[in-house]
């Protein structure tokens, strides 16, 4: 993750969803099955949450959104 991106802007439910999916790249590289597998493990609502974070919280995370401050 890039700083600077604001993580802390976003709903609590995606900040551990970031952060696990995080994780889980630290361990499997790329986004193979292996990985989804091992994000589900840690994250088992990791299916539901996922839909959240695209628009607008996804561009708000991405920085496309200006924010305060």
């Amino acid at each position: 993750m890039s700083p600077g991106r604001p993580l802390f802007r976003l709903p609590m439910h995606l900040v551990d969803y970031v952060i696990a999916h995080e994780l889980a790249l630290v361990k499997v590289s790329g986004h193979r099955e292996d990985f989804w597998r091992l994000l589900r493990t840690g994250l088992p609502e990791h299916e539901e949450r996922r839909p959240d974070l695209d628009e607008p919280e996804r561009r708000l995370w991405m920085g496309m959104f200006g924010g305060p401050g």
